[in-house]
């Protein structure tokens, strides 16, 4: 059985979504949006044909209290939403681990996974021992002192029941494991923040600016299961399912799920083009204060082989921010492995998609993608051609038959001309800034070096 899993999204709590509060007063407002929240959920992922998403920020105690009263359990530990049973939910978390690492501390996002609600009233009890405070915070931290007691967390968070699950989300990010966070620490090997619960982690979320061909850079990561997932922070239609995971499962139940995930049973993930995720390339944004000062046109990014010398920006002299391409380049060097990008072959099938919002949004010319006008586009194009999901498994002829005649021409060459691989972005993503979709263009992102500043710079290689 092929099971379409988006395994990792947030509440209407957590950081990055609109902020409710959580004062008692606010409990009502709370409960109906968190209800909604769940029914949009609901009717975003058939349009995506994605079949099962995560609950996103499980231990929070406002939020289990609402999916305690808003979801029914399935199959064993796979639930649905009441009154509607389009999208099945897991119950699932990220937590924030930091440590000191050498002389700075890093910060670690990791995915849990839940089989049942009573362990996440255990789990909580294990946060409370740990002073972690997670009463006020739907994405809490987990403050470690050593790599050594990261592992002993995390060891004690998966001794509660074997059916919990364990996946380092987004691992070349800043915020993940393998990419660069506060005064450019690298860690290069997983144990080197993991240590000893490294054996116990099977999993590993690609993230949005990264993708099984650069990560087959990485030879620690060679028989590891590689997973895609959306992140997402709102219930909308660009945010939700734009990266998914296909597995091959015996059941459609948290067991067989789990079991698929520790096995690899991967068929093929959709992913996100690695060029327009925030943190693709090294460099500095436009407008930021710190670390040093840009101004409005003042930014620059770079390709591993044109980054300047010790990683300093050339026009704030500050440490860039390090992006994913120069993380796997770093890492593959470092593990022996030396890996050329394109000459790896990938372990797992996967697919490079351009979401079908986004590609609307281009021709459209319509920047907000949550527009109506764009909504209703893309519910008359998959009305055509079923689920987004399998937009990319059809072939240009199978599209174009399709969609022939009801939508219009533009559109329809807009799909052809990305799912042949004829499309770019100017700029590529970089320091947090999403890259902008060009359409009907090849770029070479391999070899970047711009840098755009108010006042002369040195540029320093």
């Amino acid at each position: 059985m092929e099971v379409a899993v988006d395994l990792h999204a947030h509440s209407i709590f957590a950081g990055g979504t609109q902020s409710l509060g959580i004062k008692p007063e606010t409990k009502l407002i709370n409960r109906k949006k968190g209800i909604l929240h769940l029914a949009k959920t609901n009717q975003t992922m058939p349009l995506k044909g994605v079949d099962l998403i995560g609950t996103g920020d499980c231990q929070f105690t406002m939020w289990t209290d609402i999916l305690k009263e808003a979801l029914i359990e399935d199959m064993k530990g796979v639930f649905f939403l009441q009154n509607n049973n389009q999208t099945r939910f897991i119950l699932q978390t990220e937590m924030i681990f930091t440590a000191k690492i050498g002389e700075y501390s890093k910060e670690t996002h990791v995915i849990f996974l839940f089989p049942n609600f009573p362990l996440i009233e255990t789990f909580r009890v294990l946060l409370d021992q740990w002073g972690v405070k997670h009463h006020k915070m739907a994405r809490p931290f987990i403050t470690c002192q050593s790599s050594d007691q990261v592992a002993e967390r995390i060891h004690a968070i998966l001794d509660l029941d074997p059916w919990i699950e364990a996946i380092p989300a987004h691992i070349m990010t800043p915020q993940g494991v393998f990419g660069s966070g506060k005064g450019n620490i690298r860690i290069n090997y997983l144990s080197d923040f993991f240590a000893s619960a490294t054996s116990r982690l099977h999993v590993f979320e690609t993230g949005l600016s990264a993708d099984p061909e650069f990560l087959a850079l990485i030879p620690e990561l060679d028989d590891r299961t590689l997973i895609s997932n959306s992140d997402a922070h709102s219930s909308a239609l660009h945010r939700m399912g734009r990266e998914f995971t296909v597995l091959s499962v015996s059941k459609f139940d948290y067991q067989s799920i789990v079991l698929a995930l520790r096995n690899n049973q991967v068929l093929y993930t959709v992913e996100f083009p690695p060029e327009e995720g925030r943190f693709f390339l090294t460099g500095h944004r436009a407008g930021r204060k710190r670390p040093g000062l840009h101004g409005d046109n003042d930014y620059c990014y770079f390709s591993p082989q044109h980054v300047p010398l010790d990683d300093i920006c050339p026009i704030c002299k500050k440490p860039l921010t390090i992006g994913v391409f120069q993380r796997c380049v770093e890492i593959s060097n470092t593990q022996k492995g030396k890996r050329v990008l394109g000459e790896e072959k990938p372990p797992k099938k996967f697919i490079r998609m351009v979401p079908l919002i986004d590609i609307l949004s281009h021709v459209l010319n319509i920047r907000t993608k949550t527009a109506k006008s764009l909504i209703n586009q893309y519910r008359r194009i998959t009305s055509y051609i079923g689920p987004e999901r399998i937009l990319w498994q059809l072939t240009s002829e199978e599209v174009e038959a399709k969609l022939h005649g009801q939508i219009e021409t533009s559109i329809i060459e807009a799909i052809l001309q990305v799912k042949a691989g004829n499309f770019t972005f100017h700029p590529y993503g970089f320091d947090g800034v999403y890259g902008t979709l060009i359409i009907g263009q090849k770029g070479n992102y391999k070899n970047v070096n711009v840098t755009r500043s108010s006042k002369p710079v040195q540029k320093t290689l």
